[in-house]
């Protein structure tokens, strides 16, 4: 009678076992997970109804100014701080979409653009020019790029066979993320990046990586993990020293009357391991505020160290 007993404690532990385990992943929107194509070679995603409720979003972005956002809103109708829930970027090739969830029309109505160009299209409505364009498929769901690109999306509707191999590797991302990003193809996506400005420092590294996943916790801080595979265990090398250097820099640069954000940077670890390279940083919540406020005055911008045969777009 006890093995009995036993036995079925040992199922139901099982059983709950897995169900906690299902629970631990991160959610992506089926919605927006349909509309990934299956072979996408870059997906990443922001959380923004979680991100909301994050000590970070409500320092610097709930209640301040935002030129960009404050426009949209009045120009279309849709304020994107309070009406997205999801948002996902894919990547595949010649095409990239930036697919969003939320609450976009009243009573199950588009928002409507004034002075905005319509084309139909198979039944849907492309709102702007070829270069830049808008579709809703519902209201609920929307997607953004090139016309061509959406009307690629929209042919292949119903099409698919299945979700796209790098959502499922989303989906076994710890479920507190709140910013994600899987790639079985970085070098594609590095020369879709300005090679000048903010972003060229992203582009240098994705140049050198030829996979990577990268998740981003901000519930307290920001606690960060990304590992990539490098072509060869002298370009994961050469990307370690890059990215120590420019934690180095960074600690130089640090202002006399701040030694505080030193701690900052000792929470930012890299290391490789043969072709792989893995990164993580935590840091805690008051020492991630006073690094945004410096990151926004302008007084934290160090490059990236160049990185030695880089081959530009993984080429």
């Amino acid at each position: 009678m006890l093995c009995r007993r036993t036995g079925w404690l040992a199922l139901l532990a099982a059983v709950l076992g897995c169900r906690s385990a299902e629970k631990a992943q991160l959610y992506v929107d089926p919605a927006l997970a349909a509309l990934v194509p299956e072979n996408a070679e870059t997906v990443a995603g922001a959380r923004v109804e979680s991100l909301r409720s994050t000590p970070v979003y409500k320092r610097w972005v709930a209640g301040k100014q935002q030129p960009l956002l404050d426009e949209l809103a009045k120009r279309l109708g849709l304020d994107l701080r309070k009406d997205l829930w999801e948002l996902l970027i894919a990547s595949e090739g010649e095409h990239v979409w930036a697919l969003a969830r939320g609450k976009f029309g009243p009573m199950g109505q588009e928002p409507r653009f004034q002075g905005a160009r319509r084309t139909a299209y198979k039944g849907y409505t492309l709102i702007g020019d070829e270069d830049a364009s808008l579709v809703f498929m519902n209201s609920t769901t929307a997607a953004a790029g090139p016309a061509a690109a959406l009307r690629t999306l929209i042919d292949r509707r119903g099409r698919s066979k299945g979700v796209s191999p790098l959502i499922q590797r989303a989906r076994a991302l710890p479920a507190a993320t709140q910013i994600w990003l899987v790639s079985k193809r970085t070098g594609a996506l590095a020369g879709k990046l300005p090679s000048r400005g903010n972003l060229a420092a992203l582009a240098k590294i994705l140049a050198t990586l030829e996979t990577a996943t990268m998740a981003a916790d901000l519930r307290s801080g920001l606690r960060l993990e990304a590992t990539g595979s490098c072509r060869s265990e002298a370009d994961a090398r050469m990307l370690q020293d890059a990215l120590r250097g420019l934690i180095g820099l960074a600690r130089l640069t640090t202002p006399e009357n701040s030694p505080e954000l030193l701690r900052a940077w000792d929470g930012v670890t890299v290391r490789s391991e043969q072709r792989a390279i893995e990164v993580r940083a935590q840091i805690p919540a008051d020492l991630l505020d006073l690094l945004i406020g410096r990151i926004q005055q302008g007084g934290l911008t160090p490059s990236l160290p160049s990185l030695p045969g880089q081959r530009r777009g993984g080429q």
